[in-house]
């Protein structure tokens, strides 16, 4: 699992040995059952995992008490309420495990101190953030501005692997629709 999450970030930067062991040392390693909830709604999240296999939604209630699925993220990835992570603030959103999961687990305070000691992690830290929001906006721009058919076939196409493991209310959910609809764009996608 820790070769893997040096081959991750070594997608950002070049990491030296002495990197590599200070990573080490300050990931831990975790079981994460599923449907287990990695952070929840009204809960500081002072925790950033990074899963190698899997995937994570994020979900929300409406005012109507209605759940809302509002994103999924497919390993290898980081994951946290990047808000509640950053501001020490309650999360809005609850993130689950949708299988069980192995990952490694990394603290608010830890991440700080990687970031003050070593600049290299700064970077990988500021580089992560920024497709973090690439996705968001890219999944906020689907849904305004793509029709239900196009955005199912684009989930499709970049996460066969898993799109067959998300029950279908979650994937619904995600793009916006109903589950009729979603039904109806499958069988005429056959």
């Amino acid at each position: 699992m820790l070769e893997s999450l040096h081959s991750y970030l070594g997608n950002f930067v070049q990491l030296t040995d002495a990197d590599i062991q200070m990573i080490n040392e300050k990931f831990v390693y975790t079981k994460i059952k599923k449907n287990e909830l990695i952070a929840e709604n009204g809960k500081v999240c002072n925790r950033l995992l990074f899963v190698n296999k899997g995937y994570v939604r994020f979900f929300h209630f409406d005012d109507n008490g209605t759940e809302i699925t509002s994103d999924f993220y497919f390993a290898p990835t980081f994951v946290t309420t990047y808000t509640s992570f950053l501001t020490g603030l309650p999360s809005h959103v609850n993130v689950q495990a949708m299988c069980n999961m192995e990952a490694l687990e990394l603290s608010k305070n830890d991440l700080n101190e990687l970031y003050e000691r070593h600049p290299k992690f700064e970077r990988v830290g500021r580089l992560i953030a920024e497709s973090v929001a690439i996705h968001s906006e890219e999944h906020l721009f689907m849904l305004l501005n793509q029709p239900a058919g196009v955005r199912y076939r684009k989930l499709l196409e970049k996460y066969p692997l898993y799109i067959n493991t998300i029950p279908l209310q979650y994937i619904a959910s995600y793009l916006g629709i109903t589950q009729e609809t979603l039904s109806r764009i499958r069988k005429s996608q056959l």
